[in-house]
């Protein structure tokens, strides 16, 4: 996003005005008069415009069902360089380390001074799998778009229980993927024994067809400087162990267990048993991946998959992976037909290994640089299925069998008839004397969706004027209002829903809690 010491900087409020002798007040940032009634020789106070400058800068994130592109209510905390991510903000200014959305939308900025390159986002909501995104900052952009799918638990993870005493298991553990036998402690992330109800869920999935993939169950950022150089690895299966006993995770056993993931037969040409694959590890505590350092030997092979057999003693993610040669070049598209509305669309693009989602805001350009290409692991014979739609799942083309590596074509054809209009936002001051006099609401967060949809924010074009683009033709669209740099009280912020196509909605924030000027008179 440019310079990271400017780059997200533009949402500081510049709330400073001006009084002129003539009674008028005047903000010079929103272009925003004031012309109080006269007072005669008495005195009147008169609202002073204490809204900020249009939002300019910003990371929108949004979390989706992958079944159905319904928003997902979940949390998101940070993680950077292998701890804590404390360079994040709220639009406001005021640092977070996590926040919460039962809409599944989240809109934060990088604190001044900042410096990295990318930061993870770890996204959890219940009966979903864990995922997570790298934030990508090197980019000119003023606006980050971020997308992450989560994956329903239901029919992906299997549980096993048991009972666990001084750290050991009152009767062996077995699962298809996993064994634990009584002879094993289980401990804390300290070393620490732990007792208790002991429940295991494991998530594994190949990359053979089939609702689930490996790709949609592997955490960000595999390849984000684990490869070798002119590397990427390929992820050829994916197992995920969560151990808790009595309340306590557990992250270590007392000696090496045996892990199976299963590899599909059509991973590769010429597998065969006795194959072996390195193993690459997540840690969800630091959001790094590193080498287990322990191979995955095929067995034979069983059906459709072979298993694939470690040794580990910690658990999280594992990926059994194949290095490959990387995507040297840049990565771009070149999309004919209709043009891409300013609202933007959702590019998916996918393989039997790979899973990218990105919004695209302009009929062509560049998706990845080389580097970028190499970090989102895209190598330089990827073959992939993409899909252009909106956030409602409308679509606006597909193709198969499509050169990643390179540029992508694909003309654009929407399925349904859309609109542009506009949205009005005011406020008025019951503090004042002047009640019903309205002035702009500027600098909000003003956000538009179908409902259970993913929702966009509106860019403010004028004072208070906020464009709803890409809107369908007829459907019913809600809007909500996120006040920001300004404290509007106990003002309700509920709009109603308005149809697409018909009037242009408004909205007047009714607070009684304005600045405001004594404005004293001349007594001529």
């Amino acid at each position: 996003m440019g310079n990271k010491n400017l780059k997200l900087t533009k949402l500081a409020l510049a709330l400073g005005l001006t009084v002129g002798l003539t009674g008028c007040f005047s903000d010079n940032d929103n272009d925003v008069t004031v012309t109080p009634p006269d007072p005669g020789n008495g005195t009147v106070t008169v609202p002073s415009p204490d809204t900020p400058p249009a939002l300019s800068s910003y990371i929108s994130l949004i979390v989706t069902d992958n079944a159905n592109d319904n928003v997902v209510s979940s949390s998101i905390s940070f993680l950077a360089d292998g701890e804590a991510f404390t360079g994040v903000t709220d639009l406001d200014g005021t640092a977070i380390t996590e926040l919460s959305s039962e809409t599944g939308s989240f809109t934060f900025k990088v604190a001044d001074g900042v410096t990295a390159d990318d930061f993870v986002v770890v996204v959890n909501a219940d009966n979903y799998i864990q995922n997570s995104a790298v934030v990508d900052l090197s980019s000119d952009e003023d606006v980050i778009d971020v997308a992450v799918k989560l994956i329903s638990a239901e029919g992906v993870v299997t549980t096993v229980t048991g009972t666990s005493t001084g750290g050991k298991l009152a009767e062996e553990v077995k699962s298809d993927n996993l064994t634990i036998s009584t002879d094993v402690e289980l401990q804390d992330a300290d070393g620490n024994p732990v007792s208790g109800a002991v429940s295991i869920a494991i998530a594994s999935a190949d990359t053979g067809e089939g609702d689930v993939s490996a790709a949609d169950l592997i955490p960000a950022g595999l390849n984000n400087g684990t490869a070798g150089a002119g590397q990427v690895l390929v992820p050829a299966a994916v197992v995920t162990v969560n151990i808790d006993a009595g309340g306590t995770a557990v992250k270590k056993l007392s000696e090496a267990v045996t892990l199976t993931a299963n590899i599909a037969s059509d991973f590769k040409d010429g597998l065969a048993a006795g194959d072996s694959f390195d193993v690459f590890t997540y840690n969800e505590v630091t959001g790094e991946w590193s080498d287990l350092g322990s191979d995955a030997t095929l067995g034979a092979l069983s059906g459709t998959s072979f298993p694939a057999t470690f040794e580990t003693s910690n658990f999280s993610s594992f990926v059994p992976v194949e290095s490959v040669a990387a995507c040297s070049t840049p990565v771009s598209f070149a999309f004919t037909g209709t043009a891409v509305p300013a609202s933007g669309l959702n590019l998916s693009i996918a393989s039997n290994s790979l899973r990218i989602n990105q919004k695209i805001k302009q009929s062509n350009g560049t998706l990845f640089t080389a580097d970028a290409a190499q970090k989102a692991g895209i190598t330089a014979t990827s073959t992939v299925d993409i899909v252009v739609q909106d956030d409602n799942g409308n679509s606006w083309g597909s193709a198969s069998a499509v050169e990643l590596c390179g540029e992508i074509t694909l003309e654009l054809a929407p399925q349904v008839t859309y609109t542009d209009q506009t949205f009005a936002l005011t406020y008025s001051c019951s503090n004042s004397d002047t009640p019903d006099t309205t002035l702009d609401f500027t600098g909000a967060l003003v956000r538009y969706n179908q409902a259970g949809k993913a929702p966009l924010i509106a860019a403010e074009t004028s004072a208070g004027t906020y464009s709803l683009t890409g809107l369908e033709n007829d459907a019913t669209y809600q809007i909500s209002v996120i006040p920001v740099g300004v404290d509007v009280g106990n003002a309700s912020l509920t709009v109603a829903d308005f149809v697409a196509g018909g009037d242009n909605p408004s909205f007047n924030v009714a607070r009684d809690n304005c600045t405001v000027q004594t404005v004293t008179g001349s007594g001529s």
